[in-house]
């Protein structure tokens, strides 16, 4: 049946239909027949149809088409020839669709699920170009996904083709919610294995040791065969030897079938973190598929003295710093930005990292949210030292540092100083993930500037109806404030490929122009390929005195190309940049956005800060200081940040020295410098050296007690974490408030829940489903919050490669088991026809239903208003045809009477234009035609004796027909019929007054 209804049981007012229409037929009384019946039909229409609409019904529509969703795992654990036998199989096997109405969609599977194509008719087998993070497989993900994208007006069948090796979620378990949907999940296993495989398993040492110490390094590996190889084995990158007198540092071993454990005992001569490498090099190559699963790590954090990082783009510019800090006994480590590198495992080594005029630019995004984590999570102190290129000058204004710092780098908003403006012109759709990177240079750039800067974004797009030649404003030149409404504009981009450049230039010009900005800068990212801009154009640029930087990247840019870019930066003053790493980009339009906020910059004189807080912190027992010759303009951050010193100056009272604490870590912000740039008096200060080791050891991280022990180690796919507590006198510390921080590799923190499961005992699990090492960091604390048990301890755990590469085999098995679980079919590969992948067999036949019941309700009332006029209003057929021609006749009659007006007055125009004619017409009888009061005839008033017609005038007023009259009559007729009375009245004399 083609129509449901959702509630049949009001289909029984159906039955009020036999008393409705026998009352109204008793009721009829002198109706006429007509308007009997046509109430009746109206009545009984509008029961049946209530009835129906309440009934709910819907139209039943029976799906014909089949849907067929595959699945493509694009696991690194596949090998190569295998993921292109499949699509070639796929392909083949679609192609084979015989009825139009059948549909095809493809996702793809990696560490997420992605659809590749829609449901379609039209839809081939295709995968991406970016399938996603390949380490990993989630084939429970890509089942959700294929139920969330099916069509609900045809049958459906799931294909998915896998080696069966799933590291996240559990696809038995997505199944389910195929099986309960009658969706059958059919399964094309890609069968491969390696009988000769080495997988490096773990290296396991130490999480924490005393330095001095000789700590045992346990090496596990698995072979499925008996093999032979060497393993070595490095700390910190530098080889260990581990034959002893043998040639070479690598020691030879054969390994049998089954897990491998292999011990070597190292000297810790060294504190902070020790990362040991060992690797497994098979005497025979072709022994081995796998390359990437011969690797293993541990880190081993030694205690020791605590030392600090010096971090300076001119390493020169510390030394009156790092020889102050080295004779107060603190280890100082002198590194450029350029040489960081060990990640977050090295930095965690050190107890304070000391920025000195170092600009952002010379850090990446990574490193960003690296510096940030080390002092949020893992308690690590942090030290801006100031410098032209630092704080708001250097680029770091809304970083993530800046958010650790207890200073604003934004101006003071009551502060009048000049502005900069910032125009960028995206052209970056030739590189590849081009909307991407366009949109995070415009973050990075916008993240640069101060709320008291002007920017603009001009995009390329041929349907914009509000732009130049299809340039427009993406985001309009105007202040940033609080940038808000700038970061959301760039995430709405539309970079399109511009043929020229003029129109952007053009428009960017005059948005910079129309600013009051101190500084104007444009910015332009491209491959080179649009046209030019002309030379009177780029001497506009010049004589107006504002800069243009090109930044070219990857696309269809030649060589030719790169000289105009590079021109049009030299013409303008600007900078240009050949950029081949993407990753580059954002530090670019960070560095290039610091021309615009130069003003932050404040030198020029002699200032004398002033010591305005003695309380606890890195300043305490200063009263005074020296003078300084500049600093960097920042704004006081409200909250628990210490301003302890300031300069005074005739706009306020700007912060120089800053401390607070910031997450687990401290922080000190100090805005002039250290160098004879300007701090040639502090340089030669008695107690610079006592100033600045109080600074620094007050931001140092605390040393962890010798009576706290952290273990580490792996329960398949969980990290256990267990912290061991002993007071001084080995006694057991029980019931302490522990908590942990565990940063992933991705630097996102994870708490963990520390439990105590025994005397001094305290236990934590976190997953490691990502390779790459884990960063732990213990607080704890007595219950009494005193500090005899306060502080932090840190480790870690490392996985070395993906748990992609720990598989050697397929798992058919659990393919198989998916097939069986929803009433799928394992496929077998040879002849793709065969494959029949859209076999229709047992497919739960689709219905779709169209809902009816809103449509009757609407009929309904149409119906009710129609039934009430039927019965209440009586309409005479007769008299309704003949008030329809009067309507008609009376339109006619008026269309006539203008046309005779029209003629009248041309008739008296023509009279005035000859007034001897019209003279003697009227003169020939004018002592017998008695004179008529037109206003008072058509006004039905009496008429004035003796008074004379306006020659070729007009009746004035026309203020209702005349008295006796029916008023059917138009006004020409009227003023004839009162002529004609004037005439009948000759013989009587005038009309009464």
């Amino acid at each position: 049946m083609p129509i449901r209804f959702d509630q049949p049981i009001w289909l029984a007012l159906l039955l009020l239909l036999v008393p409705a229409i026998l009352i109204a037929w008793r009721s009829r009384g002198g109706l006429s027949r007509a308007k009997v019946w046509t109430t009746l039909t109206l009545r009984t229409v509008l029961i049946a149809t209530l009835a129906l609409a309440l009934a709910q019904p819907s139209w039943v529509r029976r799906g014909e088409g089949l849907t067929v969703t595959v699945l493509i795992d694009r696991s690194q654990s596949v090998p190569m020839a295998l993921k292109t036998s499949a699509l070639d199989f796929l392909t083949k096997a679609v192609e084979a669709k015989e009825r139009r109405e059948d549909r095809v969609a493809v996702v793809t599977i990696a560490r997420d699920a992605s659809i590749t194509a829609m449901p379609d008719s039209y839809s081939a087998i295709t995968v991406g170009a970016d399938d996603g993070d390949p380490s990993a497989t989630n084939l429970a993900a890509a089942v959700r996904l294929a139920l969330a994208i099916m069509p609900n007006d045809t049958a459906n069948r799931i294909v998915l083709a896998s080696d069966g090796n799933e590291t996240t979620d559990s696809v038995l378990a997505a199944a389910e919610i195929a099986r309960a949907n009658g969706v059958p999940i059919d399964v094309l296993p890609l069968e491969y294995e390696y009988p000769n495989e080495v997988l490096f398993e773990r290296v396991v040492t130490p999480a924490r040791a005393r330095e001095g110490q000789t700590a045992r390094v346990r090496m596990v590996l698995r072979s499925q065969t008996r093999t032979r190889g060497t393993v070595r084995l490095s700390m910190n990158g530098e080889p260990l030897d581990l034959n002893g007198a043998e040639p070479g540092d690598g020691l030879a071993v054969e390994l049998d079938p089954g897990p491998n454990a292999l011990e070597q005992m190292i000297s810790l001569d060294a504190s902070g973190p020790q990362r040991f490498e060992a690797v497994f090099v098979p005497d025979d190559p072709a022994a081995d598929a796998i390359d990437r699963n011969n690797t293993a790590m541990s880190v081993t954090f030694v205690g020791g003295e605590g030392k600090v990082l010096l971090v300076a783009d001119d390493v020169g510019s510390t030394q009156f710093l790092a020889a102050a800090l080295r004779a107060s006994g603190i280890t100082v480590e002198l590194r450029s930005p350029t040489t960081l590198d060990g990640g977050l495992v090295a930095l965690s080594g050190y107890d304070s990292v000391i920025l000195v005029n170092t600009a952002r630019w010379s850090f990446d995004q990574e490193q960003d949210r690296m510096l940030h984590a080390y002092v949020h999570d893992l308690g690590g102190g942090l030290v801006m030292i100031g410098g032209n290129q630092s704080f708001g000058a250097g680029g770091w204004i809304d970083s993530e540092v800046a958010k650790t710092l207890p200073v604003d780098l934004n101006p003071p908003a009551t502060r009048q100083m000049p502005a900069g403006a910032l125009a960028l012109i995206m052209h970056s759709c030739e590189m590849a993930q081009g909307n991407f990177w366009g949109q995070q240079v415009a973050q990075a750039a916008i993240d640069a500037l101060s709320r008291l800067d002007y920017v603009g974004i001009i995009e390329f797009n041929w349907g914009a109806q509000d732009g130049f030649q299809g340039c427009r404003w993406a985001f309009p030149m105007q202040r940033l404030g609080d940038k808000t409404a700038a970061l959301d504009s760039t995430k709405t981009m539309q970079v399109g490929d511009m043929p020229t450049f003029a129109p952007s230039m053009q428009l960017a010009l005059q948005g910079l122009m129309n600013t009051t900005a101190a500084q104007r800068h444009t910015i332009i990212i491209s491959d080179g390929d649009p046209q030019p801009p002309s030379t009177q154009l780029l001497k506009e640029f010049a004589d107006k005195k504002v800069t243009v930087t090109t930044v070219m990247v990857g696309g269809h840019g030649t060589p030719l190309d790169r000289g105009r870019m590079q021109a049009v930066a030299e013409k303008t003053g600007g900078q240009f940049y050949n950029v081949k790493n993407p990753k580059q980009l954002p530090q670019i339009f960070i560095k290039e956005a610091r021309i615009v906020s130069r003003s932050l910059i404040q030198d020029g004189e002699t200032f004398q800060p002033q010591v305005v807080s003695q309380l606890p912190g890195p300043t305490q027992g200063f009263g005074s200081v020296p003078t300084i010759d500049g600093y960097v303009l920042t704004a006081k951050r409200e909250g628990l940040a210490n301003t302890a010193m300031v300069v005074p100056t005739s706009d306020g009272r700007d912060p120089l020295l800053a401390s607070w604490n910031y997450g687990l870590g401290r922080t000190i912000a100090y805005t002039s410098d250290v160098s004879s740039l300007w701090g040639a008096a502090w340089a030669s200060w008695e107690r610079f050296q006592a100033f600045w080791e109080q600074a620094i050891r007050w931001s140092m991280r605390p040393s962890t007690p010798s009576n706290l022990h952290v273990n580490t180690r792996f329960e398949g796919d969980q990290a256990i974490v267990e912290l061991e507590a002993t007071d001084a006198d080995a006694s057991s510390l029980n019931f302490l408030n522990t908590s942990a921080i565990v940063l992933r590799p991705d630097h996102e923190p994870v708490e963990v829940t520390l439990q105590q499961t025994g005397p001094g005992l305290y236990r934590g699990q976190f997953d490691t489903d990502e390779a790459g090492a884990y960063l732990i960091n213990i607080g704890y604390e007595s219950t009494d919050g005193t500090a005899t048990a306060q502080g932090n301890i840190q480790a870690a755990v490392t996985v070395p490669y993906p748990g992609e590469f720990r598989t050697v085999k397929h798992n058919a098995a659990l393919l198989e088991a998916l097939a069986r679980d929803t009433g799928g079919r394992v496929l077998a590969g040879g002849d793709p026809a065969l494959a029949d992948l859209f076999d229709r067999t047992a497919l739960e036949v689709p219905r779709s239903m169209k809902r009816m019941w809103d449509l009757l309700a609407m009929i309904a009332a149409a119906l009710l208003v129609l039934d009430v006029a039927a019965r209440r209003l009586s309409i005479d057929p007769t008299e309704a045809a003949a008030a329809a021609r009067s309507a008609v006749s009376r339109r006619a009659a008026v269309g006539a009477g203008t046309l005779d007006a029209w003629k009248r007055t041309k008739s008296q125009s023509a009279e005035r234009a000859d007034p001897l004619a019209a003279r003697s017409r009227f003169d020939a009888d004018a002592s017998d035609v008695p004179a008529v009061d037109v206003a008072a005839e058509t006004s039905g008033g009496p008429a004035t004796a003796g008074t004379s017609p306006r020659v070729g005038g007009r009746p004035e007023t026309d203020a209702g027909p005349p008295e006796g009259d029916d008023g059917d009559g138009d006004y020409t007729s009227r003023l004839l019929a009162a002529k004609r009375r004037a005439r009948g009245n000759d013989g009587e004399g005038a009309p009464d007054a």
